[in-house]
């Protein structure tokens, strides 16, 4: 099965296919987005690392993966 990729605005993806939802990016996101099963952060700049979107997205199986700088950020 392809996956269904899809653009949020600005730098921000979802991919979806497999019964699998990936972010790329989440910012400035609306309520109600589908539950995460991984989140990729580019960097730390605060438009693609934001804690409050990455939130929206997160139940407790969530995998975020990101460089370094990243990691120092985000609660596990």
């Amino acid at each position: 099965m392809a996956a269904r990729i899809e653009w949020l605005g600005h730098d921000s993806f979802r991919l979806r296919g497999g019964g699998k939802v990936v972010y790329i990016d989440p910012f400035q996101l609306r309520q109600h987005e589908p539950e995460a099963d991984l989140v990729l952060i580019s960097h730390a700049h605060y438009d693609h690392l934001s804690a409050p979107d990455i939130g929206k997205l997160r139940k407790p199986s969530t995998l975020i993966a990101g460089p370094e700088s990243v990691a120092k950020q985000v609660e596990v």
